[in-house]
């Protein structure tokens, strides 16, 4: 692709120009862009040689426009450029891509409680903020940046993906009543995502330590599980305070490795 220019609105950028641009540098890392932050006149819009991101009140992507600003209806401009780079299947799998779409188009209050996400005050990301200055302040000199940051959504979102998958390859089981899940993998990012996902999540994962030899054993959140109840145990290495990460010294045969878990289950008569 020749030498391409974008623009994209003036004044303060925001996580949806910001994440359109780095998505689309990212996309076409060998193509030199140029970057201007303000009003596009009609002849650019008609231009399809100009990208024009989350301005201009027109979604043409044949044209490369990607406005979002005529109707609610429409996603937030980031979505639509990676629906067009053919990016929606990756990237929709991260847990922030439904809220900071509802967050640039209903604004933060609404989204922050429709998602149950808190205090949009306390959640701002000085991260995101410093990276959005960066970005209206000294365009040309962000590009790296974006550039850089736009592959590191896509390849973390592969990266997500594929572990979600291994979770989901790993063998189901109950334990004590409770549903369960043993992984072989040692990474542990991916938990949170893969329970959202699952039509019968389990309440427990037991993967590979990623420091020791030993398992890791992870509850989640309300569920009926308390691993401080094992944590004098001989065979534990560690058990939070909180009671929903143990780890076991050695790497425990699985019909041992269960009777080690159930004693941590809770039954219902002793919360009584």
């Amino acid at each position: 692709m020749k030498d391409q220019k974008i623009i994209t609105h003036p004044g303060s950028a925001h996580f949806d120009d910001v994440t359109a641009v780095s998505l689309l540098l990212a996309v076409y890392e060998n193509t030199d862009f140029h970057i201007e932050r303000r009003e596009p006149i009609l002849e650019e819009l008609e231009d399809p040689d100009i990208w024009v991101i989350d301005i201009g009140d027109r979604y043409e992507p044949e044209k490369h426009n990607f406005d979002h600003h005529q109707s609610l209806e429409c996603p937030a401009s980031f979505i639509l450029v990676a629906e067009y780079l053919g990016l929606t299947e990756r990237l929709s799998i991260m847990p922030w891509w439904d809220f900071k779409d509802e967050v640039d188009r209903y604004g933060s209050r609404v989204s922050s409680t429709k998602f149950n996400a808190g205090d949009d005050l306390i959640n701002r990301n000085p991260v995101e903020d410093w990276l959005a200055a960066r970005f209206a302040s000294d365009v040309e000199k962000t590009i790296p940046l974006l550039r850089s940051f736009g592959k590191y959504l896509i390849e973390e979102a592969d990266k997500l993906k594929n572990q979600i998958e291994v979770l989901r390859s790993g063998t189901r089981l109950e334990i004590s009543g409770v549903p369960a899940v043993i992984s072989k993998t040692r990474e542990t990012i991916g938990l949170e995502e893969f329970r959202r996902l699952e039509d019968n999540p389990p309440d427990i994962v037991i993967s590979m330590d990623r420091r020791d030899d030993g398992w890791r054993i992870f509850r989640y959140e309300g569920t009926p599980i308390d691993l401080t109840l094992v944590s004098d145990d001989e065979r534990i290495s560690f058990a939070h305070k909180n009671g929903f990460l143990a780890k076991t010294r050695n790497k425990l045969p699985v019909d041992e490795l269960i009777n080690l878990v159930s004693k941590a289950v809770v039954r219902k008569d002793e919360t009584e």
